[in-house]
């Protein structure tokens, strides 16, 4: 099967792109041809078909990052392109021409390419299927949380994402968002493609209440593990934890990801004389962080460190240091790679029992749970690991690996995909 695949941009960046180059080498893997599209970025990857990728306006993927030196011209083009973007119809139509491929497999595009890739592939009768990894097609802020709390408001009406200004915190930007938003809605874009695949039941129900997407086909296909565990450290039983348990934070830290929640259980922890420590792996780089770090350092701990961000070659061989990772997410979390990357290793993961979270992880089976936005809880939670026997703890140790093989199989992921491509292909043909 020949296979197009859509992304935004074609380098290693965070979770989005570790899926596109690892679902990239299964099918490839397994004898079939990728082609990626994307849009030209200086650190892409080196692809044979890097001349069909469309010239982005600026060479910076974030804007923020060098808006000063934008022109005003190019801004208003930016923006333009962001609502329907006719360079990346054109490059994509010549790539879909050129190929002729049975499927354009759609991971994200947001305003860096835009809806236009749909048309394209419509066009020439190719059947399109897409993947959603976040709420970003109901969701301005992708998360469904703003201001410290859950909000799905726009569920039932997108304009709520103006009045609570929930792009970049400005009315404007959040405007000219719910205008591509209802541009894309008038233009019924969702008629176009022909599949939805989503990581997780719970966003799935959250993105299938909407009016716009009720009536899409909607597949649930869980991410899939592409690295085998290592069979050398499986066996290599960890410290005991009556001498004291290990946790560790891997991921984004940023107020929905719930770090102060974790934060303040470790403190009370810590008051107690409870014998933890906490190690928070992650780009702290931001005001959420850099306070989050303040109040630790004012606790005047050593418990509970801040080590920044680690190669991501490094991760599993990092995990391997710890008795437990934390998930404490605020948001409805879509199935994060920490949770699988430690299960994987054998690392239990305590999760907040909210969205997905709940629904991946059985309590005291394969990880452990507390309640939602509560440090109370998680304190509890954490408490109790301290006086669990070491048979128990291995225990719930194998069931990770067992429960995260057998969930996130690469061999059922590929079978999963080629039988929703091959079903969109035969009802496009037979049309």
């Amino acid at each position: 099967m020949k296979i197009v695949i859509v992304h935004y941009r074609y380098y290693h960046g965070s979770g989005p792109e570790t899926y596109l180059f690892n679902v990239k080498r299964l099918f490839e893997n397994n004898g079939h041809t990728v082609i990626p599209f994307s849009a030209s970025y200086p650190n892409n990857e080196p692809s044979p078909y890097s001349e069909y990728f469309y010239k982005p306006i600026v060479d910076k993927f974030h804007l923020n990052e060098n808006k000063n030196s934008i022109s005003v011209t190019d801004q208003i083009k930016i923006v333009k392109n962001s609502f329907y973007n006719k360079d990346v119809f054109k490059k994509l139509t010549g790539l879909l021409n050129d190929e002729r491929p049975d499927v354009v497999y759609v991971l994200q595009y947001g305003t860096k390419l835009s809806t236009s890739i749909f048309d394209a592939a419509y066009s020439l009768n190719i059947p399109v299927v897409l993947r959603l990894s976040d709420f970003n097609l109901v969701c301005a802020k992708n998360t469904f949380f703003n201001k410290g709390q859950i909000c799905t408001k726009c569920i039932d009406n997108r304009f709520n994402s103006v009045m609570d200004k929930c792009v970049h915190d400005s009315l404007t930007q959040s405007f000219v968002y719910f205008l591509i938003q209802k541009f894309n809605h008038i233009r019924h874009f969702q008629n176009k493609i022909d599949a939805f695949i989503v990581p997780s039941v719970n966003t799935m129900n959250l993105i299938k209440k909407t009016d716009q997407f009720k009536h899409g086909n909607f597949y649930h296909v869980p991410t899939f593990i592409s690295k085998e565990e290592d069979q050398r450290f499986l066996n290599k039983k960890k410290s005991s934890l009556n001498a004291g348990i290990r946790l560790c934070y891997l991921g984004r830290v940023s107020e929905d990801k719930g770090l102060d929640i974790l934060i303040n259980a470790m403190i009370n922890c810590i008051k107690k004389g409870i014998k933890v420590e906490l190690d928070i792996i992650g780009d702290f780089n931001s005001d959420f962080g850099f306070n989050l770090k303040k109040e630790v350092d004012r606790f005047g701990s050593k418990q509970i460190k801040f080590l920044g961000v680690i190669d991501s070659n490094e991760v599993n061989i990092t995990l391997r240091n710890y008795h437990f990772s934390v998930v404490p997410s605020k948001w409805y979390d879509n199935m994060p790679n920490s949770l699988i990357e430690s299960s994987l290793e054998g690392v239990p993961v305590i999760v907040s029992k909210i969205g997905s979270l709940e629904e991946l992880i059985q309590n005291g089976y394969n990880g452990f749970t507390f309640e939602h936005l509560s440090s109370k809880s998680l304190e509890a939670t954490i408490i109790s690991l301290v006086d669990l026997g070491e048979k128990e703890y291995y225990k719930v140790s194998e069931n990770c690996i067992k429960w995260i093989r057998e969930y996130c199989d690469k061999e059922k992921h590929l079978k999963r995909l080629l039988k929703i491509f091959k079903r969109v292909i035969n009802e496009k043909t037979s049309k």
